[in-house]
């Protein structure tokens, strides 16, 4: 597992809510309900327009786009451990961030965070800074 410093744990923050996230076509919604164990058993709310271009972009025809970027995304979220068990980040809150090893996504390796907004607050998936 690569190891997060404790400097990168959490992405710029933004300061909006994620509904007005999804209104400026930074967020999309994420409409698969499935829980998943690695993330506390809860569902992804929200995706990063980014990671979901990406995503989609991995589909072998442009039909099964949304099916693909759904199978990879929960692929991904069963990999993710709790950032707060890394070096380092001892002292971080436990399930609050969510990290995968990077991973070839598109032409680059590049690890997915999931965030949590809030204490029991919704996930979204996105790319890490």
């Amino acid at each position: 597992m690569t190891q997060y410093p404790r400097t990168a744990h959490h992405p710029p923050e933004d300061g909006r809510p994620p509904e007005q996230l999804v209104a400026a076509g930074v967020l999309r919604r994420h409409a698969d309900p499935s829980p998943h164990p690695t993330l506390g058993h809860c569902p992804i709310a929200y995706v990063s327009t980014a990671l979901w271009a990406e995503l989609t972009a991995l589909a072998i025809a442009p039909s099964a786009a949304e099916a693909t970027a759904t199978a990879l995304l929960r692929t991904l979220a069963a990999q993710a451990v709790d950032a707060a068990l890394a070096p380092g980040n001892e002292r971080a809150p436990r399930n609050d961030l969510y990290v995968t090893d990077p991973a070839h996504i598109g032409p680059n390796r590049r690890a997915v965070w999931f965030q949590r907004h809030g204490p029991h607050g919704p996930i979204t998936a996105a790319f890490a800074p």
